[in-house]
């Protein structure tokens, strides 16, 4: 299977970008490709690996929905946490400058100790500066919004004691490939 929104042809390719973990190293020199690297990863419930590799193989808007997603399906959110992810979704419908900064506002009211916080967070690091308004720009290091998207995949899948942490898993790399695949996201479950 090859992903219309994954503009890599190799898994080197996107492991050049982070540092996996040697257990995914190990299993990406096995599989090249990344759909197979994926597809054997979840076999063997490297969930964490996966979703931080779909989180920089994606193109920015697509990693932040996918974060979006995630999050949505969680109704255990505070008022903050819930504005967090409301403002990423926003960033990503209109990404522009306003919705960037109010996802940094967001972002920081939620807090970053939840998969809303960094949604947010991952809207705001999509581009611009990550300095206040009218301070010379200095822009995110590339990728980092990439981080942010895999903290709140992540969290949004563990917290808050990771008792449904596999189920979510399962239902976010749904999410995730869907997009991937050149879907919106919605997997009818």
């Amino acid at each position: 299977m090859s992903y219309l929104k994954i503009p890599h042809h190799s898994a080197a390719d996107i492991l050049s970008l982070y540092e996996a973990s040697d257990e995914f190293i190990e299993l990406a020199q096995q599989h090249s490709d990344p759909a197979s690297l994926i597809d054997c990863a979840v076999e063997q419930q490297l969930f964490s690996d996966v979703v931080i590799f779909i989180a920089h193989a994606l193109p920015v808007r697509e990693a932040v929905w996918w974060a979006c997603c995630c999050a949505a399906r969680r109704k255990d959110w505070n008022e903050d946490e819930a504005n967090a992810v409301r403002a990423a979704k926003a960033w990503v419908h209109a990404p522009d400058e306003t919705s960037r900064r109010l996802a940094e506002q967001m972002a920081a009211k939620a807090e970053l100790q939840s998969g809303a916080g960094w949604t947010a967070q991952a809207a705001f690091w999509s581009g611009g500066s990550m300095i206040a308004v009218g301070e010379p720009v200095i822009p995110p290091p590339e990728y980092l919004y990439s981080h942010a998207v895999a903290g709140a995949v992540n969290l949004s899948a563990v917290m808050p004691d990771g008792l449904e942490a596999q189920a979510r898993y399962e239902s976010y790399l749904k999410i995730g490939l869907n997009i991937a695949q050149g879907g919106n996201g919605q997997t009818g479950e």
